[in-house]
């Protein structure tokens, strides 16, 4: 994705800018802002399908689960996960309000935003306190990078068949990977 511009933005002059955005979001990153492009609609479904699943066990466990117009702060700025799960959500006073503490962060890849969510994301995720879980979901073939706090360290594993449980260790949860894929991936491809 391109930069609105080659200048350096302060996090007041971006915040005014998202918050006066119509249609548009933005994230910062070190000073550049970076603006959302739409997405596939096999990205859109996963997405959905993920909120859906986490809602569905979650939130009558108090915990809020929120899609992709849910801003959250990391250590070089702001970002618009795919999808955040909050328990006890605190927000930064900003218009709109903004995300301090999230525990799950589930972002859906694409050509444009791979190497950034596996990059720059996964190293600003991780250094939130908060932060019990990271999920990066590939669109286009059965992959869920799972990264899981333990203690003081970030465990990873890969889940790669539709037929492989999805265990969320914070949360106590299972999904089935196949679930998360639904309408845009089956065992029959």
């Amino acid at each position: 994705m391109a930069t609105v511009a080659t200048r350096s933005y302060t996090v007041e002059e971006y915040l005014e800018l998202d918050a006066d955005a119509e249609d548009e979001r933005y994230e910062l990153q070190n000073g550049s802002v970076i603006p959302m492009a739409g997405a596939e609609p096999e990205h859109n479904q996963i997405k959905d399908n993920v909120s859906a699943e986490l809602r569905t066990r979650l939130q009558s466990q108090g915990c809020w689960v929120m899609t992709s117009d849910q801003r959250v702060r990391v250590s070089f700025g702001y970002v618009y996960p795919d999808v955040v799960v909050a328990c006890e959500p605190s927000y930064e006073d900003t218009r709109p309000r903004t995300l301090e503490n999230p525990e799950l962060v589930v972002e859906v890849t694409s050509d444009a935003t791979k190497a950034r969510d596996q990059g720059d994301k996964l190293a600003a995720y991780t250094e939130l306190a908060s932060l019990r879980e990271y999920w990066v979901i590939d669109p286009e073939k059965p992959l869920l990078a799972q990264y899981t706090r333990d203690a003081d360290e970030w465990q990873y594993r890969a889940h790669t068949a539709l037929s492989d449980p999805i265990t969320g260790h914070a949360f106590d949860l299972e999904i089935p990977l196949s679930d998360l894929y639904a309408l845009v991936l089956s065992d029959a491809e």
